[in-house]
């Protein structure tokens, strides 16, 4: 038998992909190596849903962001999953940073960006009271989101349209026969199992390039090897987490390896601080990523006290960390989606999607449809 798509990672890009596909009444399996869905960076990161300001015009984050955030609060109430539109300020807190939040509020306009605002201090202290800076770009449409909610209705919607998921399965490799791909698989703790699929989409998140590699595929040539990229969060304490009910972020990090360590709030009214950034070493196994450091406790107390002056070092508890999945080079240049449909390397039954870091969550729906396209066209 012959699947028409198998669907290699279950985090959120997977299973938005598998509803898409079995919408399209195809024999869809997503297979996870995991236990179970969303266990690495879907469920790892602000849960934050985007508006598209940051990046560069034309491109895939820019465009999907921004079509994304005009539809998601409507489809998450369609889901039933859980949506705040809290807003978003990022703030310049001296006058040297002006200039830059100038330049980022004209790159959102060129993004097409909806619902922003340039604002004083005088009117940020309006909205709120706690937060101190020379002036802000305000987003009314940026948000917060329950990411295991939508994985849930993704994959919920998935299965009412006859997907299937199959967890602890690992790719092993692949090849391209006439019209379709063979596959190899491990089931934790068994022997190799061949499948064969008509289209394998490649949404292996902070593995995608091993994947990748796994079909002949130079990564390097290709532009594809991550460099991981590991973010420290800390939580703050609930008497401080009253005193701010809008996302505030600063500056963001030059080339966007991060958005600086900003404030975010969880469901629940939690305030959270980061994510930091770190490249991960090579020499570091994945067990050992996640290993939290609270040596950085001042570190982000002192990046977050300058716009946010009641904070103490004491309201910092160690919270959580994620790790994105980052192509190489973003370090130094700001590095979009990669959605490549492989005719050209030979691989016609193949869809890669490489370096799907933020805003993926925001945009997983989006991908999700330039896949479903590929597939139904070709």
């Amino acid at each position: 038998m012959i699947l028409d798509v198998v669907i290699i990672g279950a985090g959120v890009i997977g299973l938005a992909c598998a509803r898409e596909c079995a919408r399209l009444g195809l024999a869809t399996l997503v297979v996870e190596r995991h236990s179970s869905f969303g266990q690495e960076t879907s469920s790892r990161n602000s849960e934050v849903l985007h508006s598209g300001i940051y990046y560069s015009p034309g491109s895939l984050k820019a465009k999907l962001c921004v079509a994304a955030n005009l539809q998601l609060y409507d489809e998450c109430r369609r889901l039933g999953v859980w949506a705040r539109q809290c807003g978003k300020l990022i703030v310049a807190v001296t006058e040297e940073e002006e200039p830059d939040l100038a330049a980022l509020h004209k790159r959102g306009q060129e993004n097409g960006v909806q619902g922003m605002e340039v604002l004083d201090a005088r009117q940020v202290a309006k909205l709120e009271p706690h937060i101190r800076c020379r002036s802000a770009l305000f987003l009314r449409r940026t948000g917060i989101l329950d990411s295991h909610e939508m994985m849930r209705a993704f994959l919920r919607e998935a299965h009412d349209h006859g997907a299937e998921v199959a967890y602890g399965i690992e790719f092993m490799n692949g090849e391209q026969r006439s019209d379709h791909l063979s596959l190899q698989l491990r089931e934790h703790g068994k022997d190799i199992v061949d499948l064969e699929s008509r289209w394998v989409i490649n949404a292996a998140g902070l593995s995608c390039d091993t994947v990748a590699a796994g079909f002949g595929i130079d990564i390097d040539v290709a532009g594809y090897r991550l460099h991981h990229n590991r973010g420290h969060y800390y939580a703050v304490s609930p008497a401080k987490s009253k005193l701010v009910s809008h996302l505030v972020y600063p500056m963001p990090n030059k080339h966007l390896v991060g958005a600086g360590i900003h404030i975010t709030i969880d469901r629940a009214g939690q305030l959270k601080l980061g994510p930091d950034t770190e490249y991960l070493s090579d020499g570091l196994t994945p067990a050992e990523w996640y290993s939290f450091d609270d040596s950085r406790k001042e570190r982000f107390f002192d990046a977050v006290v300058r716009y946010f002056p009641k904070l103490e070092l004491s309201d910092l508890h160690p919270d959580q960390i994620g790790v994105r999945p980052k192509l190489k080079g973003s370090e130094t240049t700001l590095k979009d989606f990669i959605i490549a449909h492989e005719r050209e390397k030979g691989l016609p039954s193949l869809i890669n999607l490489i370096g799907i870091e933020s805003p993926g969550l925001t945009c997983a729906a989006e991908i999700a449809r330039i896949v479903s396209s590929i597939i139904s066209t070709n």
